[in-house]
């Protein structure tokens, strides 16, 4: 299916529309960047939330890991880290739909679900 909008790409993966072609350059450039933002934040997690959990442990023993200050910033990292797990949910149709190629008509999506 091919679309211009974000609204019809929006319909389409709704529809759960096996292949998406996105033909507005815009759009398509719009969708690169939640893909990257998604990648971005997948990593994120892991990296924020290990160092968090690192800190929460302490499995060295350092006496700075149990300062206020410290804990402080352990609790906002398990936030955030709580918070850009959920990030993929707000990005339209990256959730659900992969970059597959492009050509001269247009950025192609393919159906995560699709073998």
């Amino acid at each position: 299916m091919q679309v211009r909008t974000l609204k019809e790409l929006k319909k389409a993966a709704k529809e759960g529309t096996v292949e998406i072609v996105v033909a507005n350059p815009a759009l398509a450039r719009n969708v690169r960047t939640w893909e990257t933002i998604r990648k971005t934040a997948n990593i994120l997690v892991f990296v924020i939330l290990g160092l968090a959990i690192f800190a929460w442990a302490n499995p060295i023993g350092w006496p700075f890991l149990n300062t206020d200050p410290v804990r402080l910033a352990r609790q906002i990292m398990l936030g955030l880290g709580l918070v850009l797990i959920f990030a993929e949910y707000f990005l339209p149709v990256v959730r659900h739909y992969k970059i597959s190629g492009r050509d001269e008509v247009g950025l192609r999506l393919l159906n995560r679900k699709t073998k």
